[in-house]
């Protein structure tokens, strides 16, 4: 399962979430070790200055009598205990039926001072102890303290950190996110440009990125260096747009006036005189016409990329029918085809409908071609996208040739590489393309060839009332 963020705005915020997770939890244990110390070093030092009080009143109150001290009941508790571990005072009184030490203990407090913790409290509760000895014989002091408030005072402590660290990560998380935000607004903006520009046909790429300025100079300079190459792509756009423009114009005329001597010189044989040469001028014939359609697909592929008249709402399904229609007669004058293609469904779209239909007829003009029965042409919605399938059941896509997609001059054994230069697809392709589009070749239910075509659909505002 994918756990790593698609943006990077998610990708900053999870490692500053982690981060202050991790952070979070050091201090977390850093504030409670440390104030774990703290409270013990307090407790030690007031039972440092409760013992050294408690020795001084007993050797006081020894000296030259024989009763023993009494230990101020201000104390926590203490006790005097002698070699043979028998309390002679404690405090509380409670204290005077155990020692709260003794063994090992006990040995090594009459040897030195000992700080212990152990449940040895007025009522069993957990305390921490100071002992050691007296100065004379053998006795030794022990005072100590309960636990029980450091322990409620440590337990809301944690309760505090457990509560506050995790709230404060989330914060930061949350902030996090903004300040990530409002750092990649510039890119955001960037992005919604090129958005903007990707929308426009290929002709149309004179705007240009704008320069966050106030950004950061990376960013500045990444906006100059893409507006940089946008220029060199408009440059080379416009260089094979006046190319093919140019080659197609240039053509047109020397193709007219073979067809016209080819023409004439068909009219001047006979063809039962002189099958051989009937033959060869009609082959010439046809491929004169190849020639010229050629020529006309050139010039239709230097317009798409030129200056296009203002987009208007139209529907794709009326558009659909005149292609089927123009391409149908043209199959008949040829003799190349007589399946009659059916069309369904209504879609409207804002673009040039003279330049969809020009795309369809394309479709339904190398459908046609490679037919055996029949050929649909299907007007549907999908989403926000009007879709224009074309289908027939000839032999289809070569599979080799899908895996390639569309391409102008597409290599290997494509249909259009049977019977033409390759220019169908790409037309269509750029014609799409200028309307915001995308082309997606595939295999039609029936196992023919199957070309969709995806275009923008038409707001309700900007068809007229």
């Amino acid at each position: 399962m994918r756990l790593r963020p698609r943006t990077l705005r998610g990708r900053i915020t999870l490692v500053l979430a982690l981060v202050t997770v991790v952070l979070s939890a050091l201090v977390g244990v850093l504030v409670d070790v440390q104030y774990r110390s703290a409270l013990n070093s307090a407790l030690d030092e007031t039972l440092e200055t409760r013992f050294l009080a408690a020795a001084q009143q007993i050797k006081n109150t020894s000296t030259g009598s024989t009763v023993r001290p009494v230990i101020p009941d201000a104390e926590s508790f203490a006790q005097v205990i002698d070699a043979n571990g028998t309390v002679l005072a404690a405090s509380p009184r409670a204290l005077r039926r155990h020692a709260v030490i003794g063994g090992g203990q006990l040995a090594r407090a009459r040897l030195h001072q000992i700080t212990l913790v152990r449940d040895a409290g007025p009522r069993g509760e957990r305390a921490r102890l100071r002992a050691g000895p007296v100065g004379h014989d053998d006795e030794v002091v022990v005072v100590g303290t309960t636990l029980e408030e450091t322990t409620r005072a440590q337990h809301r402590l944690e309760l505090a950190l457990a509560v506050g660290l995790p709230l404060l990560a989330v914060l930061v998380t949350i902030a996090g996110w903004f300040l990530a935000g409002a750092a990649l607004r510039p890119v955001q903006e960037m992005i919604e440009d090129a958005d903007v520009i990707a929308a426009r046909s290929a002709r149309q790429l004179s705007r240009r990125l704008s320069v966050p300025e106030d950004a950061g100079e990376e960013l500045a300079e990444l906006a100059r260096r893409l507006n940089h190459l946008l220029e060199r792509i408009e440059d080379a756009l416009e260089h094979e747009r006046v190319f093919l423009d140019d080659a197609s114009h240039e053509l047109r005329t020397p193709i007219s006036i073979a067809r016209g001597e080819l023409e004439l010189a068909r009219l001047q044989t006979d063809a039962e005189a002189d099958p051989e040469t009937a033959a060869a001028l009609d082959s010439a014939m046809e491929e004169i016409e190849r020639l010229d359609h050629l020529a006309v697909s050139l010039l239709v592929l230097a317009r798409s990329r030129s200056a296009a008249p203002p987009p208007t709402p139209f529907d794709v399904g009326d558009v659909a029918r005149r292609a089927v229609i123009t391409a149908t007669a043209a199959g008949a004058r040829s003799g190349s085809s007589s399946v009659v293609p059916t069309v369904t469904g209504d879609a409207t779209v804002l673009g040039d409908a003279d330049a969809v239909e020009r795309a369809v007829r394309n479709l339904v003009e190398n459908a046609l071609r490679y037919a055996q029965h029949r050929v649909d042409v299907v007007v549907d919605h999908d989403g926000d996208d009007a879709l224009v399938l074309v289908r027939d059941d000839g032999p289809g896509f070569p599979s080799a040739w899908l895996e390639q997609g569309v391409g102008r001059f597409s290599p290997g054994d494509s249909p259009e590489a049977h019977g033409g230069a390759g220019l169908g697809l790409a037309i269509v392709d750029a014609i799409v393309g200028a309307h915001g589009g995308s082309v997606e070749v595939g295999t039609s239910p029936g196992g023919g060839a199957e070309v969709r075509l995806r275009l923008p659909r038409a707001q309700p505002a900007d068809v007229p009332v």
